[in-house]
């Protein structure tokens, strides 16, 4: 008798799963009779549009790793409206006392031009003071560590830098990730060291540029080298922190990082906001890459395009200044760091480089973001859950755990006073999984400015927009964000018929 009630256990577990499964769709299509296509969000240009905070990454110039004339116009399309830009000295000062602007001027004045904003990551060293270097822009190699003419050199550069650019470029990212080997050398890593470092470049800066901001930052999140740095007397003064987070899940460990970092410091008396400098993940993972230990798949463009919606819509979550994907075009094999290190073969563009310069997935992807979650919008507490009672039952005998991590990662935001509610399932991207229907969202309403009427639902990865018969009742959920709204909140950047 106790085999037989163990396989009748055993058949109501598999037939409740088959008939979970059985709701899955295999894409998210009109086919529901809650949603009715009725236009697709038009996409702007970066002129176009509002100061915003988020970013795209336009580094490694000073190792020539792309034509930026390829990019400028492919980066402006996207509608973002920042960029992080990589200084170089050794390319800026190839003789003793003489800099060279030319090449940076080029740059900051194109995406100027085009409505994006560039702040400077400022770095690295020079082989004109150095000798010889591991690789031949001295990259990571730092000026504390090569006498007082190299000391001085350096000082001089970041001063003419702010001068040169003063009016023009407004924040100041000190070094790159000095809390890794091959961006630290040749000495072992020091948050006192980087401390006094970036207060040595931040007096410079000011003195050039009374009103430029500066900042510090570091790989990863909240830890020991940050504490130990921000208690450092060098750091204290900053107006910003820049941690470079990559993961393969952007919800899990960030969000207690910056929460950490605030209250650590509030506790100290530091004023510096928090940015989110450096992140991405790539459309293609080789095995030698540094990444791979984060995934088990070689990824994907539409991988790529999903992680980049549930970082941006994580970051702003979290009340950033600004956040930062990495970057607008793939390395080519100039790309190089400290420790004779061979180029990041993974392919983390929005765009390939040389010679096809294809725009992927994620590019496309970013338009439909920049659009919807423009600079009017910001982070909102507007109640809401997520209920899976329709696909998963309460008598189904299933995991919980979808509900529960779709309820942890729903984001409500508000635009000119009309709430939006971003809901999604975090789970692992390299899985692929298919959407789920039924999900319904529990909306009172009662605390957004202006009512919830008419709602639409937005992909963030077609930029299709529905109209809802049922408001939020048997809704699709996805492994990426899902937008409901007011129609009126975005009937401005809704191409109707479309």
């Amino acid at each position: 008798m106790k085999a037989i009630s163990v396989f009748f256990s055993l058949a109501l577990s598999i037939f409740c799963a088959q008939h979970v499964f059985a709701q899955i769709g295999g894409a998210l299509t009109d086919r529901s009779d809650n949603l009715a296509r009725i236009g697709k969000l038009k996409n702007f240009s970066s002129n176009q549009l509002p100061p915003s905070r988020f970013c795209i990454g336009f580094g490694a110039l000073d190792r020539k790793v792309f034509d930026p004339e390829k990019a400028y116009d492919i980066i402006a399309s996207s509608g973002v409206k920042n960029a992080r830009c990589q200084t170089g000295w050794a390319r800026t000062e190839t003789k003793k006392g003489v800099y060279d602007f030319q090449r940076i001027d080029d740059v900051v004045d194109n995406l100027r031009a085009r409505g994006i904003q560039p702040w400077f990551n400022v770095g690295y060293g020079n082989p004109l003071y150095m000798g010889k270097t591991d690789n031949p822009t001295a990259v990571g190699h730092v000026p504390l560590y090569y006498g007082e003419e190299c000391l001085q050199a350096w000082k001089n550069y970041v001063r003419a830098l702010a001068e040169h650019f003063k009016g023009r470029v407004f924040d100041y990212e000190i070094w790159n990730e000095p809390n890794i080997k091959k961006f630290w050398q040749p000495e072992k890593v020091s948050p006192e060291d980087y401390a006094r470092f970036v207060k040595l470049s931040a007096d410079e800066i000011r003195k050039a540029d009374p009103n430029a901001r500066v900042g510090a930052c570091k790989a990863g999140g909240f830890d020991n080298y940050f504490t130990s740095l921000m208690r450092a007397p060098g750091a204290r003064e900053i107006e910003f922190f820049c941690f470079h987070e990559y993961s393969g899940l952007p919800e899990t460990d960030f969000p207690r990082s910056v929460r950490a970092a605030r209250a650590f410091l509030k506790s100290i008396g530091s004023k510096a906001k928090i940015h989110q400098g450096e992140s991405g993940y790539p459309a293609y993972i080789p095995k030698n890459c540094w990444f791979a230990p984060h995934a088990w798949h070689s990824s994907s463009e539409d991988i790529q395009a999903k992680w980049l919606l549930r970082r941006y819509v994580s970051d702003l979550s979290l009340d950033l200044e600004r956040t930062s994907y990495l970057m607008i075009i793939d390395f080519n094999s100039n790309y190089s760091v400290a420790g004779g290190k061979g180029y990041d073969e993974a392919v983390w563009g929005l765009m390939e480089n040389a010679p096809r310069y294809k725009v992927r997935k994620a590019l496309g992807v970013s338009k439909n973001f920049f659009a919807l979650f423009d600079g009017n919008v910001k982070p909102a507490e507007y109640h809401f859950s997520v209920s899976l009672d329709t696909p998963y039952p309460k008598k189904a005998h299933v995991s919980r755990l979808n509900l529960v991590a779709a309820s942890l990662v729903s984001k409500s935001f508000d635009r000119n006073g009309w709430a939006m509610y971003a809901y999604y399932i975090p789970e692992d991207l390299q899985l692929q999984s298919p959407p789920i229907e039924g999900a319904d969202l529990l909306i009172t309403g009662s605390d957004a400015p202006k009512p919830l009427k008419e709602p639409v639902l937005v992909d963030m990865m077609t930029g299709a927009v529905y109209s809802l018969s049922r408001g939020g009742r048997n809704l699709p959920i996805t492994d990426y964000p899902l937008v409901l709204t007011s129609r009126e909140a975005i009937a401005d950047i809704i191409d109707f018929g479309k």
